[in-house]
């Protein structure tokens, strides 16, 4: 299976789309996180379809809609989190096992905020 690759116009295979899409991941990310908009949890529970799909992973928010139809999971896995604070499954995706460092590089491309802090 070939997959194109978001920001290149070109097919890549499924593990070169994963790196060259790392590649392309700013140095900067944690400079640019002082600037994203800041939501709230129910803000985030608004996105919890197939075709808008958001997460709160670690107290930020990522749109992860682009990313469903690549999941190379059962589609239903991920889709149960959408909407949801989800660090939880981040963590123990499988057998209790987090996802692996470069699936932590490619969540980075689809952050849009971070979650509100509440007491």
């Amino acid at each position: 299976m070939r997959l194109p690759h978001p920001r290149l116009p070109l097919t890549l295979p499924p593990m070169l789309c994963l790196l060259a899409a790392m590649a392309f991941t700013p140095a900067t990310a944690n400079e640019t996180e002082a600037t994203l908009p800041v939501f709230t949890l129910e803000q985030v529970a608004e996105h919890h379809s197939p075709d808008d799909c958001w997460m709160a992973i670690h107290g930020k928010v990522y749109d992860l809609t682009p990313y469903v139809p690549n999941h190379p999971g059962p589609a239903g896995m991920m889709l149960v989190w959408c909407g949801q604070e989800s660090t939880e499954a981040w963590e123990t995706k499988s057998y209790g096992e987090p996802h692996s460092s470069l699936a932590a590089r490619l969540l980075q491309r689809y952050l849009i905020g971070t979650l509100e802090e509440t007491d």
